[in-house]
């Protein structure tokens, strides 16, 4: 029982550094604002859009501040520290989208669905999955191919988007949670029995051009994670690369550059 408290109470410090660092000026790089119905959720968006007809890329944000204490579950999952929308804005292809997850920034009153499971055991849920889905296809209106990139839980939910969206062109994941069970098996915490496995959808996404970052210190996240979902979909489409010198949550700024315009395909 020690041992699992240990292990919850470090997993609490890390979201609680997520929350922590100032508030990102969207407006002054370009970003404009738009919250985007997605199923029951109404979901916060950041767009820069610079040409209409220019493929869309879709950056997808973490679990944010899912805890608020050292064992008390946070009543917002707003993330504080941005550093999803900070690699958006380094990102200079033309039609950039930063989209939350369900119940972050937006107001709760507008999302009267939001609860605690939502940023806890249903984060990838189907409804979760199906709302962030259909705020990606209600702001791809030139339907075509689009890139994702999904961060910590974010990865997750771009495999899962994936899964059921044929637009998919590809995928890049940031210390991406694609296995949960083996996350909450590492860490020693309850499983999350209300969500979709990333894992689990390996063959469906296969075919698809796949980049899966990781930090050689991140102890969130540890790469392993991402080299067992790498091997499981046993495909020339799907690669994995460790970065040193980068955990979960720093370092990434240094190194984004190189990782989004390198060519992700099948055949490197």
């Amino acid at each position: 029982m020690t041992k699992y408290l240990s292990k919850l109470f470090f997993l609490t410090l890390f979201f609680l550094a997520s929350c922590t660092g100032t508030k990102y000026d969207y407006v002054s790089h370009g970003f404009k604002k738009e919250l985007v119905k997605g199923d029951e959720f109404w979901i916060t968006t950041y767009q820069r859009i610079k040409d209409q007809n220019a493929p869309y890329v879709f950056y997808i944000e973490g679990d944010g501040a899912a805890f608020a204490g050292r064992y008390r579950v946070s009543t917002n999952p707003t993330p504080r520290r941005q550093m999803m929308i900070e690699l958006a804005n380094m990102d200079t292809r033309p039609n950039i989208i930063y989209v939350a997850r369900p119940c972050q920034y937006t107001p709760m009153n507008l999302n009267p669905k939001c609860s605690l499971p939502y940023w806890t055991d249903k984060r990838m849920s189907d409804d979760s999955v199906a709302a962030m889905n259909e705020v990606v296809n209600s702001i791809n209106k030139n339907g075509k191919k689009f890139s994702l990139v999904g961060f910590s839980g974010g990865g997750a939910i771009a495999i899962l988007i994936a899964a059921r969206n044929p637009l998919v062109k590809d995928i890049i994941t940031i210390a991406g949670n694609l296995d949960h069970a083996e996350f909450t098996a590492h860490h020693k915490v309850s499983p999350m029995t209300g969500s979709f496995n990333p894992i689990d959808y390996t063959d469906a996404v296969k075919h698809i051009p796949q980049l899966h970052v990781s930090g050689k210190d991140d102890n969130i996240v540890p790469a392993h994670i991402a080299d067992k979902f790498t091997k499981k979909s046993s495909s020339p489409c799907v690669k994995n690369e460790i970065y040193p010198n980068v955990s979960h949550l720093n370092g990434w700024n240094k190194v984004w550059s190189q990782i989004y315009t390198k060519p992700i395909n099948c055949k490197y």
